[in-house]
């Protein structure tokens, strides 16, 4: 259900586990990779370290475990971004004349097709709106921990100037991280507020 929280612990161990047989590693054992298998009934049990990330028949192949690492990926992946986009909805002040992108689509196909580990959250001008100056706003957000890398330009409709709004802000506030994507939703609003909106920083 995507209204209740992403397993962190899995995404964690999943991930790890869906590198562990991929690339370089794919030749590599099971047990090579850090994987245990455990035969109950008709299914193998398939766990990294402590956590269980993957169900499987008793015969299946390589190629078949990592699309099953892949789908519970993507499940919790979503449940994620439903966490990110119900508190930027409400926490993030979105300028007027300006809309918020959340490429969540583009993302999971990114990650079916590569293992992909990254969403992309913009703020952008609207296109039938004239803006003698207006703001790029970029929140690259990893897939795999709440965890993000944020950017924030205000830029002139010529193009001729481009200010970084982030530029004297500290790393922990760029590169922000959380126990939550909830809580990183909540960091990255009140970052890109006050880095939008200085004066009423500075007023409070």
């Amino acid at each position: 259900m995507l209204n209740s929280a992403p397993n962190l612990d899995y995404l964690k161990a999943a991930w790890s586990a869906l590198a562990c047989i991929s690339g370089r590693n794919a030749g590599q054992s099971y047990e090579a990779s850090g994987l245990t298998l455990q035969r109950i009934n008709h299914s193998t049990i398939v766990h990294k370290g402590q956590v269980q990330v993957a169900t499987m028949p008793l015969h299946y192949t390589r190629s078949e475990l990592r699309v099953g690492f892949l789908g519970r990926i993507e499940n919790e992946v979503r449940k994620a971004v439903s966490e990110l986009d119900s508190v930027l909805f409400h926490s993030l002040d979105v300028p007027d004349g300006h809309h918020l992108v959340i490429e969540l689509e583009e993302s999971m196909r990114s990650l079916r097709r590569t293992g992909g580990r990254m969403l992309s959250i913009f703020v952008q001008p609207d296109p039938d709106v004239e803006h003698e100056t207006f703001f790029v706003v970029e929140m690259r957000i990893f897939l795999d921990a709440p965890r993000a890398c944020l950017f924030a330009y205000r830029v002139t409709a010529q193009g001729d100037e481009k200010i970084d709004l982030l530029a004297q802000a500290p790393k922990r506030a760029r590169v922000p991280r959380a126990a939550s994507y909830a809580a990183l939703a909540q960091q990255m609003a009140e970052t890109i507020n006050a880095a939008l909106y200085p004066e009423t920083v500075a007023a409070g």
